[in-house]
């Protein structure tokens, strides 16, 4: 578990730095000048050089007054760094982009929940299906009035919750999904297509379809390769149940065939598997799989944050020296 948590904030910090860059980069070519300025400043104030073609090095060192040597913050070195960070400041570094009252999100989301009889083992407390149910519920919090859609899929899939942005509701039909209420049982992942075909007709943007199972086939597979290739959509499989890789899993967890189907499953939905974790990490990773299909909207329409802004509380402090008595008089 803290492996996972590690690879996670790992690529959200390689994330970040990819996309690092500067608004106004030409800002940057001020620090030309200023380098030039500050050799001529400590070639000026090297008053002892003239005198070496006419004494010796002993004498020089023994007749130079060292005090004003040793100072380490002087005006002109204070006034370089202040420049440089005004420079940065006005260069404006950013490496994320900030949402804007004028961007409507048109994706949606659909959510496929399996609700056959296997999504009740308890290999993960106290169910596979009540715990999918949770990690729906975190997902629906941090989503907000994002446009969601909710099919319950079993032998057969039906839609639950047509396209709404009331969260509240998708709650209500959420928590009295059971295998008990579906007319058919058994496990038919591929019956979602029809159901996720018919809303994605609805949608006017890239949008994803969140599948929370324990278990796909090849017939899936195949059924959603072939509603998603040359689409901007894309699939995104959690896959429901104790991880044989996070030494937890008893023999009723997940097997290593499972996973590499699921996986297979979301590679084919031009998405990405999630493995189940007892800590909101799945959650958080979810949210970022969502957040890319985002992005794509419309990328070029949301402002990218200046975060060279915050810089100026660095400059705060090195303003206050200049009111040190006699600071302006040691240039």
């Amino acid at each position: 578990m803290p492996d996972l948590l590690l690879n996670v904030i790992d690529n959200l910090a390689l994330h970040q730095l990819a996309d690092f860059h500067f608004i106004r980069p030409w800002w940057l070519l001020a620090i030309i000048p200023l380098y030039l300025f500050m050799r001529f400043v400590v070639k000026s104030e090297d008053s002892l050089s003239q005198w070496q073609d006419h004494m010796s090095d002993t004498m020089i060192y023994h007749l130079a007054i060292k005090e004003q040597q040793k100072r380490r913050l002087t005006p002109k070195k204070l006034f370089m760094l202040f420049a440089v960070l005004i420079t940065l400041v006005m260069a404006g570094p950013t490496w994320q982009q900030q949402p804007t009252p004028f961007f409507t999100d048109e994706s949606v989301l659909i959510i496929g929940l399996d609700v056959s009889a296997s999504m009740n083992s308890s290999d993960v407390q106290p169910s596979r299906l009540l715990r999918a149910k949770q990690k729906v519920n975190e997902v629906l919090q941090k989503r907000g009035d994002a446009k969601t859609a909710l099919i319950a899929f079993a032998g057969s899939a039906h839609v639950a919750m047509p396209i709404t942005q009331d969260k509240e509701m998708i709650r209500h039909f959420l928590d009295v999904l059971d295998s008990s209420i579906m007319p058919a049982s058994g496990k038919v992942p591929q019956s979602v297509l029809p159901a996720a075909e018919t809303l994605l007709a609805q949608v006017k943007a890239p949008s994803s379809i969140l599948l929370l199972t324990d278990q796909t086939n090849q017939l899936a597979v195949n059924g959603f390769k072939n509603l998603l290739t040359g689409t901007p959509h894309q699939m995104v499989v959690w896959a429901i149940g104790e991880n044989p890789d996070s030494g937890l899993a008893s023999s009723t967890g997940l097997s290593a065939s499972d996973l590499s189907l699921l996986e297979e499953l979301a590679n084919a939905g031009n998405g990405n598997m999630v493995p189940f974790t007892h800590n909101s990490d799945d959650v958080e990773m979810v949210l970022r799989s969502l957040n890319n299909t985002l992005q794509n909207v419309d990328d070029n329409s949301l402002p990218w944050f200046d975060a060279g802004y915050l810089l100026l509380f660095l400059l705060i402090p090195l303003q206050a020296l200049w009111f040190r008595k006699g600071w302006t008089m040691q240039w």
